[in-house]
């Protein structure tokens, strides 16, 4: 009975060293604090002793997961001392260890964390930001991917690869290096290449539109050859007098090539004076053509007989006094047509710019541009006077009035007109009708 006894103490403290050994192995005489994690999914990777790290860090372990009408509930056993140092808005993701291990739950603490220190059986809530969205969706789509490749042959296909580099591995870093030496070389152009990509798409593009064009200028030229195929023996007798033609065309170019360029040289100034003044000719065509009739019944064309003439004496422009008053061409003016062919009536009397506007004789109280509009008797010039000084308020002897008139034709002053200039004038002016402004 002893042995018995002794047998059954024997058992009974294995049992109890097996299910102490059990305990320890599960952490059930571990002080913990249990939380939950309320997920959309566990999905089939998360295990109960899978990890839950914090920034890395193991603070505890998935204890058991279970499903629910909104989704899944996921029971955490944390180490008390870590659990009071997370916050209490934590949140959790789900995330796998590598491309095909199990999964693991990771505590995100967000930018701004809560009060420090989880309490026993806090939910937490999954992570539903959009970066822990992305990668859930990336890890959803990557399930399917992986099971169309198979992993089994996908290992095979790397071990396969890397048994074929095995020893390879100077030949792999001289690739390498020629292929920077390559790249370096090419990034400096990489605008330009990008460029060139562009300009080639635009070329496509003109190309694409000008195809039809392009393909009726081939049938026209396939009908154009057969044209000159069956125009054959027209075009071998055209040939040589083409030749011929060319022969004697540079022999006439040859012998003549100086008078032409003489020709040119020569004419090139009147064709430029043409040329500024082009504008002007078509209004001055439609003048003469405007004229045209009174011309014809001026010369008789109508069966008139005779000429109407009106021949208007003016005052002559006085001599040049000295050389640096020689005749200069200074009118710049350019092409006008004056209202031709319909001008103004009676027409306005224009200064032109040949030298002597800057004479007070014929200088132009207004514009030099401006045509003398000053009213006057019928057929003056009325150009300005200086040297006529007479007051119509006072009565002139004949001799002073002669003076007054023959001073401005002189060039002199009044006063200092002689006697002989008045008795030579005199008979010429007497009876003449004066203007005197």
């Amino acid at each position: 009975m002893r042995y018995r006894l002794l047998g059954l103490s024997m058992l009974l403290v294995f049992a109890l060293l097996l299910a102490l050994t059990v305990a320890l192995f599960n952490k059930a005489l571990t002080p913990t604090i249990k939380v939950r994690v309320a997920a959309e999914r566990a999905g089939l990777q998360l295990l109960p002793r899978s990890d839950v790290k914090v920034r890395g860090i193991i603070v505890g372990e998935v204890r058991a997961t279970r499903a629910t009408e909104n989704g899944a509930i996921i029971d955490l056993a944390l180490d008390p001392d870590h659990a009071k140092l997370i916050p209490n808005n934590v949140q959790a993701r789900l995330l796998p260890k590598t491309l095909f291990g199990e999964k693991y739950v990771d505590l995100e603490i967000p930018a701004q964390p809560g009060r420090s220190g989880l309490a026993k059986g806090q939910t937490i809530q999954q992570d539903r930001s959009q970066a822990a969205v992305e990668i859930d969706k990336v890890l959803n789509n990557l399930l399917p991917l992986l099971q169309a490749v198979k992993p089994e042959k996908l290992n095979a296909t790397l071990n396969a690869v890397a048994t074929a580099l095995q020893g390879r591995g100077d030949q792999l870093g001289q690739n390498l290096e020629q292929a920077d030496a390559l790249l370096r070389k090419i990034n400096p152009e990489l605008n330009t290449l990008v460029y060139d990509l562009k300009g080639i798409a635009d070329v496509s593009d003109i190309y694409s539109a000008a195809a039809p064009d392009l393909l009726q200028t081939l049938r026209n030229l396939n009908v154009t050859s057969k044209t000159v195929t069956d125009k054959k023996a027209t075009i071998e007798q055209i040939l040589p007098q083409t030749a011929q033609f060319a022969t004697h065309g540079n022999q006439f170019m040859t012998n003549n090539a100086a008078k032409i360029i003489g020709f040119n040289v020569a004419n090139r100034a009147g064709l430029e004076l043409i040329a500024r003044y082009s504008p002007s000719l078509p209004c001055v065509f439609e003048g003469l053509d405007a004229l045209r009739p009174e011309a014809e019944r001026v010369a008789g064309g109508n069966g008139g007989k005779t000429f109407n003439l009106t021949i208007e004496i003016v005052k002559p422009r006085p001599p040049y006094k000295n050389p640096l008053e020689l005749p200069e061409v200074k009118d710049f003016r350019g092409p006008r047509c004056y209202n031709l062919p319909n001008p103004k009536v009676p027409f306005p009397d224009y200064l032109a710019l040949d030298g002597t506007e800057d004479n007070l004789w014929w200088k132009n109280p207004h514009g030099r541009d401006d045509p003398i509009n000053h009213p006057t008797s019928a057929g003056a010039r009325n150009r300005e006077t200086p040297n006529v000084f007479v007051d119509p308020g006072t009565q002139m002897s004949e001799k002073e009035k002669i003076r007054n008139l023959v001073g401005p034709l002189t060039r002199t002053h009044a006063d200092e007109v002689t006697d002989t200039a008045v008795l030579l004038f005199g008979p010429l002016v007497q009876g003449s009708v004066v203007t005197v402004k």
